[in-house]
């Protein structure tokens, strides 16, 4: 269920960003509250019974200035005023003559404060203030106020006010998503006040004034707010209270407070509080859309990485037809996890039995034993691992890998030209792995192995040629991976990223046209024109003064020999550079090609790097992303610059394969084997790069977690730098 954007959502978008900015450049001297009407009044923000919803507009333009928005007028200082109730000026008259049986009260009921009596308005600040503990009568947002009246006298109020933002115990008994919350946040409303005065000693008097106002609540909520509640939530100061009034009215206890206050806080000093909540609407989840979560629980990164346990976890859960075969996956990339660098024949210890069994395996020509249905177990645990993260990244690259030394090998194709000029027989592998903002990798989400066609002779009629009938259509079928990938996790941010090779318009208008909740990094190649300017991308990010600087870290420069058609390039070290950032909103032309010329421009956010002084011999850094997210400040664009660092992990990450995992050294018959047993090998690199990157993130990670005793010990050893004898 896609939750409805919130009023902050909405005033983010481009449109109304300018529509904003402009109201200001124009009213110099209007207020914010007045900023805040006029959006009100021309984007119809309004409650159920057609209210203006200013309050709320005000405080989503106040979050958005500090985001980088705009910049709103200086707020009006207001002279500070005590608050002062309306009070009875007397005590409320204790009540006379009550029985002890509830069924004996006389005109037992709730009265409607807030119907426009202000002599009940008083009695009820009054009873707050003097009677009930908090001596507050004050309530928070969405108000709704009962006294519980009788022939007797007053025997008590209740008083109903916005439900907490955050908490915790509430949040996972309701089982929504952070964006389900937002949407229906509304819908729970919390009883801040319950008094039942002392004098009144009746038995079960609170529980039944409790049946009372369920059954009412709903409908005069509604009636003042035009929303409907489906939830009623409370806090009882267990030890004061045990609660047992609520108990008896079916309330459920789901937890306790962290003692943080209504907003959730850092700064604790609340006393901690029982939470109980009570279903106004049976079927409260369905219409939260909570029924169609998916059952995606969070794996922890470093879980199950036990030599014996990890590839249980990543191949346990794929469907290869049926169970032997599935286990048979497992011992292959176990046996692979032990000796990476080596032949099968090698890892399986020259077990003939073992390697028939691998023979079997990444030879069988069935359906159920594609490339696809091998990773898809690691696939799902990735997915688990990402729903552990706030934002997780989605980076994609293509990979040659070359066997012109393999000519009974079926199924190759052309990967370009060696220095000789001649033609390079191999394979492609285009990949997506998941990392998280801290440069660890989560998981490999697919690779899709395959034998490039020869490129047409014809290279002017190529623009003809619709998207999905080019080899670069990998990248938008990677972006619907992504897309997929949030629907099943909406309360994780995700970011995919590619590098010059993705720069092409129909993977932004894929975004568009699709309404994708993920979002896209490259790294721009071509240089564009621009909607209403002059100069084309690349000049226009150039000039004006820089928004600020950053350090990036450059790795060292692997020498790289030369080709007839390209110079080589010498060894560097690895270098801190010094950059100069530029950020701005810009709004992209389509390319003038049959295809494409009728579409739309595209608003996007490009930020600029440049490096003014590179030592001698190193290449200097020039880089324009651009983006779908909003960048707006300068500490928006360099997490941008820091994402898209990131992207190196998938190279790092095909070194492993290269050289960690010796994929070039493969000797299958087929194309076919060939990707299947490179499949296997992607996951075992995932796991070394992992377990490298651990190593240096969580240094206090038990040796024993990864290692064999006598491999812990031996590793021991190598530290203290003591020889090893037999």
């Amino acid at each position: 269920m896609k939750a409805k954007n919130s009023i902050k959502e909405k005033l983010s978008g481009p449109e109304n960003v300018t529509l904003i900015t402009e109201w200001l450049s124009g009213n110099k001297g209007k207020t914010r509250t007045n900023l805040a009407r006029e959006i009100c009044k021309r984007l119809d923000f309004r409650d159920g019974k057609g209210a203006l919803r200013i309050a709320t507009t005000l405080k989503a333009v106040r979050d958005l200035e500090t985001e980088g928005y705009w910049e709103l007028p200086a707020a009006q200082s207001r002279k500070s005023k005590q608050w002062n109730p309306r009070r009875l000026g007397q005590g409320v008259a204790a009540p006379r003559g009550v029985p002890a049986q509830v069924e004996q009260i006389q005109g037992l009921k709730l009265i409607d404060v807030d119907s426009g009596n202000d002599e009940h308005l008083r009695i009820w600040n009054e009873l707050m203030l003097t009677e009930h503990p908090l001596h507050d009568c004050r309530l928070v947002g969405r108000q709704l106020r009962y006294l519980i009246g009788s022939a007797h006298g007053w025997l008590g109020g209740i008083g109903f006010g916005s439900s907490a933002l955050y908490l915790e115990s509430r949040d996972k008994w309701i089982g929504w998503y952070d964006s389900q919350r937002a949407e229906h946040h509304e819908r729970v409303i919390n009883m801040t006040r319950y008094l039942i005065r002392e004098s009144v000693q009746c038995e079960n008097a609170a529980s039944h004034v409790l049946g009372l106002c369920r059954r009412r609540v709903a409908k005069d909520f509604h009636a003042r707010y035009g929303v409907e509640p489906w939830l009623m939530e409370t806090f009882v100061d267990r030890e004061q209270y045990a609660g047992t009034c609520f108990q008896a009215s079916n309330w459920i206890c789901v937890g306790q407070t962290k003692g943080r206050g209504r907003n959730g806080g850092k700064k604790e000093g609340k006393s901690i509080k029982d939470v109980y909540m009570y279903p106004l609407a049976s079927n409260f989840r369905g219409r939260m859309g909570v029924r169609n979560r998916p059952a995606i629980e969070p794996l922890a990164l470093e879980s199950e990485l036990e030599l014996e346990q990890w590839a249980q976890q990543e191949f346990g859960g794929c469907e290869l037809g049926n169970a032997r075969r599935t286990a048979q996956l497992v011992t292959v990339a176990t046996n692979k996890g032990r000796q990476p660098s080596g032949s099968y024949t090698r890892a399986c210890g020259g077990n003939r039995y073992a390697y028939k069994g691998y023979s079997r395996l990444i030879n069988n020509q069935r359906k159920e034993i594609s490339s696809s249905s091998l990773i898809d177990g690691h696939r799902q645990q990735t997915i688990r691992r990402m729903a552990n993260e706030k934002t997780a990244l989605i980076v994609q690259d293509t990979m040659d890998m070359n066997f012109s030394t393999r000519p009974h090998c079926k199924g190759l194709g052309p990967i370009g030209k060696n220095q000789t000029g001649a033609v390079s027989q191999g394979l492609k592998m285009h990949s997506r792995i998941a990392i998280n903002i801290r440069g660890l990798p989560l998981g490999v989400l697919g690779t899709k192995t395959y034998a490039a066609e020869p490129k047409p002779k014809d290279r002017d009629k190529a623009d003809e040629r619709p998207i999905e009938e080019k080899e670069s259509y990998r990248w938008l079928q990677t972006y619907e991976d992504a897309r997929e990938i949030s629907r099943q996790l909406p309360d994780v941010h995700i970011v995919c990223i590619g590098d010059r090779e993705s720069d092409i318009f129909e993977l932004f208008d894929q975004r568009r046209c699709r309404g994708g909740a993920a979002d896209i990094l490259v790294r721009a190649k071509h240089n564009r024109c621009l909607q209403d300017e002059e100069k084309k991308l690349f000049e226009h990010m150039a000039q004006g003064k820089p928004d600020g600087s950053v350090s990036i870290s450059v790795p060292r420069q692997r020498e790289k020999k030369g080709k007839p058609s390209k110079p080589g390039c010498p060894s560097l070290p690895a270098r801190t550079a010094q950059v100069e950032v530029r950020f701005q909103q810009i709004t992209i032309c389509a390319p003038k090609t049959t295809l494409l010329k009728d579409k739309n421009p595209i608003t996007l956010s490009a930020v600029y790097l440049f490096e003014k002084n590179p030592p001698p011999g190193a290449t200097r850094i020039k880089w324009m992303l651009l983006t779908t997210i909003e960048v707006r400040s300068l500490k928006q664009a360099m997490k941008c610059v820091r994402w898209y660092c990131l992207r190196w992990r998938i190279e790092e990450w095909h070194r492993v394969l290269k050289s960690g995992c010796r994929v070039l050294e493969h000797q299958h018959q087929s194309d076919e084997s060939m990707a299947r047993a490179i499949t296997i090998d992607a996951v075992v690199a995932w796991r070394i790069m992992l377990l490298a990157l651990l190593g240096r993130e969580l240094p206090e990670l038990p040796c024993e977690l990864l290692f064999n005793p006598w491999e812990c010990e031996v590793l021991a050893l190598l530290a203290q730098k003591k020889h090893l004898t037999r």
